[in-house]
C-alpha cells in the first residue's frame, strides 16, 4: 500500500498465466491452490508420488486423478474442492 497526499493506493498482484480465476473442475481447483500458495509443479508432483507431467496433465484436465490421489491431493490442499470449505488448520494439533 502506498499513500500519497491522504489517498492510499492498493494494487494486487497480476495473476501468472494460465490461472483458473474461476475453477470448475478438481484439476483447476488444484492448479489454482498451487499456485496461489507458490509450489511449483514437481514439488506437489514429490509431495504427491507421481509424475511432474501427471500434474500438468491433471490441472489441463487431460488425465483425471485415480481415487487414491484424489484423496492425496485433498489432504494436500486441506479441503475437498466438491465441498469447498477450506479447513482451518492451524486450529488442528499436528500429529
Amino acid at each position: 500500500m502506498l499513500t500519497i497526499w491522504g489517498i492510499d493506493l492498493v494494487a494486487s498482484a497480476p495473476q501468472p498465466k494460465g490461472y483458473p480465476a474461476d475453477p470448475k473442475t478438481l484439476g483447476e481447483y488444484f492448479k489454482q491452490y498451487r499456485l496461489d500458495n507458490d509450489y511449483t509443479a514437481f514439488e506437489v508432483s514429490l509431495e504427491l508420488g507421481v509424475y511432474e507431467s501427471t500434474i500438468y496433465k491433471w490441472e489441463q484436465g487431460e488425465s483425471y486423478p485415480r481415487k487414491d490421489n484424489i484423496q492425496k491431493i485433498i489432504e494436500f490442499m486441506g479441503y475437498d474442492p466438491k465441498i469447498h470449505k477450506p479447513l482451518k488448520t492451524e486450529h488442528y494439533e499436528l500429529i
